[in-house]
């Protein structure tokens, strides 16, 4: 790359010092690259190092504390079979003991996420060369290499940014707003990130109001069980000895169902909404297609241009 002006170095470097507005994830970098894409190929790489480096910080932050709470209960679990047979105080501090280890893990890892992007801030400013590991090699390879054509360059970036899109899920009701932005700020200079950012942004805005309907009716049955629960049990007068009326356990029962089916649902649904979402996420970056099911095809027919009108002689 060239040498870079300050005012590119100002640039690429608050590009990775965005990732303190953490949970709004790469929507800073996704913005700084909107706005210099056509204008400094120093910045560009650097806010799409900053903004994969953003969004899948998160993707290995959730897969590492779903492994490492395995191990942890594990731990837990030999601790307490190991001194069964000791005091019973010994038994009952060995929590306090692997806590700490957990919590550290924690705060560790969020950490590491600050130090990175404030890093790659201060390389840029000091005019130093910086690369995320994985990401930023793999992206000098594919976008900066020598043989690399500016067609070729600007495909591989399409790619990037509109996985970028999909990406952003896992930070839940935040992530909306990086797909939202690119899709304000490209709509009329790409056609693929106009439609991917669309998809992507849509695909979160139904799963926020599924969330929000979901909790609502939640919140609604279960006032409505402690309503039913307080007039069965108000109903149980001293002639009957205070037992329960007998509709109130049939009730009980059906409501208890409910919450279990809501519970069963949702451990299905969420990881699947997810993982459809990294799939997609992956599927664009490697230069491949990817719509969701029939919001997908929605959308795609209502953004294909208008066939012009054939006047019959």
């Amino acid at each position: 790359m060239e040498n870079p002006t300050s005012d590119e170095k100002i640039l690429a470097a608050l590009a990775h010092a965005s990732v303190i507005l953490t949970f709004f994830g790469p929507v800073g970098p996704a913005a700084i690259w909107a706005f210099q894409r056509g204008k400094s190929k120093y910045v560009r790489f650097h806010a799409l190092q900053a903004m994969g480096f953003q969004a899948y910080a998160f993707w290995l932050w959730l897969i590492g504390m779903f492994l490492f709470s395995f191990v942890f209960l594990g731990l837990l679990v030999v601790f307490e079979i190991a001194f069964a047979d000791q005091a019973n105080k010994t038994a009952i501090m060995s929590p306090f003991i692997i806590q700490p280890i957990f919590f550290l893990f924690i705060f560790g890892s969020w950490g590491i996420f600050f130090l990175g992007g404030f890093l790659g801030a201060l390389f840029c400013m000091l005019n130093r060369d910086f690369r995320y590991p994985i990401i930023g090699n793999w992206l000098k390879k594919k976008l900066l290499d020598d043989q690399t054509t500016d067609a070729e360059f600007e495909k591989w970036e399409e790619n990037w940014v509109s996985g970028i899109c999909h990406s952003t899920v896992i930070l839940r009701f935040w992530g909306i707003a990086t797909p939202l932005t690119l899709w304000l700020l490209q709509k009329d200079n790409s056609a693929k990130i106009r439609f991917q950012a669309l998809q992507a942004a849509l695909y979160q805005l139904l799963a926020i109001a599924a969330s929000i309907v979901t909790t609502m009716v939640g919140m609604a049955v279960y006032i409505l069980f402690i309503v039913v629960l307080a007039i069965g049990v108000n109903s149980a007068s001293p002639a009957t000895d205070g037992e329960m009326p007998a509709w109130l356990g049939a009730i009980s029962i059906v409501f208890i169902g409910v919450f279990m089916l809501y519970g069963l649902v949702s451990f299905v649904i969420v990881p699947v909404y997810y993982l459809m979402a990294l799939i997609g996420s992956f599927r664009i970056i490697n230069g491949h297609e990817f719509h969701y099911p029939i919001l997908g095809d929605l959308i795609a027919k209502r953004m294909k241009p208008a066939q012009p009108e054939v006047i019959q002689p």
